[in-house]
């Protein structure tokens, strides 16, 4: 069934991509011929506009085109289990790079044009020094918060550290209210710094900390002297209606720290080329893919990645017992999609598409979770069904706006397999 539907899509890529081909050169040759032939009777104007839209008509047909040719490539390298396309091209704005270059190498060639447009800093790759927790908290309010954005107790041990710029956050996903994503400005995300919920009873999500601009500074600045002012933090938790904790984060507040985006503001899109989040390739990459897939949905074709659930029955369960440190392999798309219910989930945890980009790599547990605390009612939600993390994989963004959060991806033991070794290695 799986294997129809993997060469469907293949087949789907290929139809648009030649059709999409054919179609562009023949209206830009269209464009060319009636501008160069068109009779002296016809207005000088009327000419040029209609050889102007003939030309980008023509253009937008060829761009579809080299989007087509970038799916069929991802969704072959996908199966002959090769690294993603924007994953390898992005490399250089990974976490691991970042934490490994101690705030150089950063620049990908737009800092011109940041400061033509007047972009905060830092950038993504700067060193920067946390400021002292003194300092912080004299810009917190009475709620512990700066714009809205709690600085956490968790954050508190970090204070005067270095670190360098991972991402600089101008959008966020609002997973506990409209599921949507909000425009957020001064904050950036620092290589490296998770929030470990010792201060939240222990919630295991490990989410990435936001950093406003303001809690930072260059790392070359002096260091503030203390001046023993009062420390202002605010609370972990209140109670809530019915006696239990409702838990106060980043994330569960993220919508009051954050305001509306337009999804059709074509800023959203350059913002993080213009920072610095992704490369220039991983950029042309990523908006060729979504140009493909406007066509593809325009069509009725079939979208990159293809994620079809095939079974029609309740999502499985399998146990492993997986622990931190035990190595793994994703298991095949085909094998993923089987545990899947009709509406892509294994009880009652999504199966995302960008996961895709990770299936039949060799991975290390990171850590299991059992417990994490949800954005919207703010509760502690055991899971039913424990979930694992995986070392070095995180959400890309790509199919979400760019969206800079990196949460970890919690993954089903029913999608995962151990592995020996010994065999890996051979």
């Amino acid at each position: 069934m799986l294997e129809k539907i993997m060469h469907e899509a293949i087949a789907s890529y290929r139809k648009t991509t030649v059709a999409s081909f054919l179609a562009g050169l023949a209206v830009i040759s269209a464009a060319y011929a009636g501008q160069r032939f068109a009779p002296a009777v016809v207005p000088a104007a009327l000419v040029f506009l209609l050889a102007s839209l003939g030309w980008a008509g023509g253009l937008a047909l060829l761009l579809v085109a080299a989007g087509g040719v970038l799916a069929s490539f991802r969704h072959s390298s996908r199966e002959r289990g090769e690294p993603d396309l924007f994953i390898t091209l992005n490399a250089h704005r990974s976490e691991s790079a970042m934490l490994g270059q101690d705030g150089h190498g950063g620049s990908n060639g737009f800092s011109w044009l940041r400061r033509l447009l007047g972009a905060p800093a830092p950038h993504v790759g700067d060193l920067v020094r946390i400021r002292s927790l003194e300092e912080i908290s004299a810009t917190l309010d009475a709620n512990g918060c700066l714009d809205g954005l709690p600085f956490m107790p968790e954050m508190a041990s970090y204070c005067g550290r270095t670190g360098t710029v991972f991402r600089y956050v101008d959008k966020v996903y609002d997973y506990g209210g409209r599921k949507d994503l909000r425009r957020m400005q001064d904050a950036v995300l620092i290589a490296g710094l998770r929030c470990d919920g010792a201060s939240h009873d222990g919630c295991q999500a490990r989410c990435y900390l936001i950093w406003k601009t303001a809690w930072i500074s260059p790392a070359d600045a002096p260091a503030a002297v203390s001046g023993n002012k009062p420390l202002a933090l605010g609370p972990t938790f209140v109670q809530s209606d019915g006696g239990g904790k409702r838990y106060v984060c980043q994330y569960t507040e993220i919508a009051r720290a954050s305001t509306r985006m337009s999804p059709r503001d074509p800023r959203q899109a350059l913002r993080p080329l213009i920072a610095g989040n992704v490369t220039l390739a991983a950029f042309c990459v990523a908006m060729l893919t979504r140009l493909f897939n406007l066509a593809q949905g325009l069509r009725g074709g079939i979208p990159f990645p293809p994620c079809e659930p095939t079974s029609k029955t309740p999502s499985m369960r399998i146990d492993l017992n997986l622990q931190p440190g035990e190595r793994v392999r994703v298991r095949e798309p085909e094998r993923i999609f089987e545990t899947l219910d009709r509406i892509g989930k294994n009880r009652g945890l999504w199966f995302d598409r960008d996961m895709l980009k990770h299936t039949k790599e060799h991975r290390k547990v990171l850590a299991r979770v059992d417990r994490i605390i949800d954005d919207a009612s703010g509760q502690m939600r055991q899971m039913k069904t424990p979930s694992v993390i995986l070392e070095g994989v995180d959400a890309t963004g790509e199919l979400l706006g760019f969206c800079p959060q990196h949460d970890f991806t919690f993954w089903r033991e029913a999608w995962l397999e151990r592995t020996d070794p010994a065999r890996e290695s051979a």
